[in-house]
């Protein structure tokens, strides 16, 4: 897999988060139908650019989207 196609995956994974909200990793997988080796190397791009964060729920991995706070940027 070359770098592009890991940031082309990431993207549509924070798409996807964007629109569904928090989802477990599995279901990243059941909506995006991206290799399990996929979908960690996008969720690791999406971790190293601080936009996504981890947490656990009733013994499930969960990721969402990182709230940013005084977020000043506006894209038009």
């Amino acid at each position: 897999m070359i770098r592009n196609d890991i940031g082309i995956n990431a993207g549509i994974i924070w798409q996807l988060l964007n629109r569904k909200g928090a989802l477990p990793v599995s279901s990243i997988k059941a909506h995006t139908r991206f290799s399990s080796e996929n979908i960690f190397y996008a969720l690791g791009w999406l971790l190293r650019e601080d936009k996504i964060v981890f947490f656990e729920k009733d013994d499930i991995e969960y990721v969402k989207l990182k709230v940013i706070e005084n977020f000043s940027e506006i894209y038009f």
